[in-house]
């Protein structure tokens, strides 16, 4: 039995996406061991049966069952048995691809893959993936990591605050603190005359990293829509206003100078009704700016061709995603919503190389191949 323990408090309970990778991560735990059970922190007494106990950093790490095998083989032997204690490096702060987004679940794969074919800790031991770059494994300090397995033996050690060394046999990835990032690539697309006498408002704000950050920059009142309710209440504490429901049901009863959206509009079962809705909510020469991914992406066109589309909490896959688009797409809705001024910027990847085999009798559009998503913005 494996006691998988994953942070949990109420802003994750009340989020679909990580609730999501809970239930994934335990379908990859079962794989590898007979039964499973998730608790949030450690127990002051283990069951009698468990064998072994996978501690995760935070709800948002995605760890997989080719590492989980290497991990619990590596903790039955040699300096690893002695210790008590096998580590997963983080994808995230590793090798050339450190602090890259994580486009496909594929992408993951094949860089543990990569990683778990290296066999040691040297970082030029690891081969490259498919796509030509090398995972190598970078030393991390003893305990750095935000995967552990531990023997049963070890966990109170652990619970001490002990941080016992032990090898890296498995690989993992972070994901990014979903309602807490700060999106300053936005800030360019908002009207240049924003000022103390403007309003703004960020539907699905998060706990308001970015609308804070608009106020700050431009010094004007900023008001969030949040739908989850503890990130609105911690948002609430950095805005003027929060509304804490569902942007595509409620009303602001006010209006503003630009309204912002960053990775929400493909959530919306109905976003045709909700560009109309918000049209209503700005002032004369007001604007939106949406950020919205693009399924045309060679991570996901790859995936296709290989018989792939596998969800994500995050990313151009993420599990929470009702709508999928391209450029032509959001042209069509727009137009659709009554909208004729708009500009769509994109938000370019570099290509690799292997597409430059593509046979041009495929029609290729590279620029979409390019594009992980796109900046819109509107002008109603």
């Amino acid at each position: 039995m494996l006691l998988l323990v994953l942070p949990w408090d109420a802003e994750a309970d009340a989020s679909a996406e990580w609730r999501y990778l809970r239930r994934w991560l335990a379908g990859e735990a079962r794989s590898i061991f007979d039964e499973v059970e998730v608790v949030s922190g450690l127990p002051v007494r283990l069951p009698r049966e468990a064998e072994a106990v996978l501690v995760l950093e935070s709800c948002r790490v995605l760890i997989g069952r080719a590492s989980l095998r290497r991990m619990r083989r590596e903790l039955t032997r040699g300096a690893a048995s002695a210790r008590g204690a096998v580590y997963a490096t983080d994808l995230t702060t590793t090798g050339p691809e450190a602090g890259n987004d994580l486009f496909t679940l594929a992408d993951f794969q094949q860089a543990e893959a990569a990683w778990l074919a290296g066999g040691g800790e040297d970082p030029a031991a690891a081969p490259a993936d498919a796509g030509g770059r090398a995972h190598g494994r970078a030393a991390v300090a003893d305990g750095a990591s935000p995967a552990v397995l531990l023997a049963p033996e070890a966990v109170a050690r652990w619970a001490a605050g002990e941080r016992p060394g032990g090898p890296r046999a498995g690989l993992c990835y972070q994901f990014i603190d979903y309602y807490g990032g700060e999106r300053a690539d936005v800030l360019p697309l908002l009207p240049d005359d924003l000022g103390p006498a403007s309003s703004v408002l960020e539907v699905g704000c998060g706990r308001a990293a970015t609308g804070a950050l608009i106020g700050e920059r431009f010094g004007c009142r900023v008001v969030g829509i949040e739908l989850n309710p503890e990130a609105a209440a911690a948002a609430g504490e950095r805005l003027d206003r929060v509304i804490r429901g569902d942007a595509q049901t409620l009303e602001p009863g006010e209006t503003f100078d630009a309204i912002v959206a960053f990775e929400l509009f493909e959530h919306l079962t109905d976003g045709q009704d909700f560009l109309e809705r918000a049209a209503g909510w700005l002032r004369p020469g007001g604007r939106m700016v949406l950020s919205v991914p693009n399924v045309g992406h060679y991570s996901v066109v790859e995936d296709l061709i290989a018989g792939r589309w596998d969800y994500v909490p995050m990313g151009l896959l993420c599990a929470t995603h009702v709508r999928f688009f391209t450029r032509r797409t959001l042209e069509d809705w727009l137009h659709a919503a009554g909208f004729d001024r708009y500009r769509i910027d994109a938000q370019t990847t570099p290509l690799p190389e292997r597409l430059d085999a593509l046979p041009e009798s495929l029609a290729p559009d590279r620029e979409s191949l390019a594009t992980a998503g796109f900046y819109v913005s509107i002008f109603p």
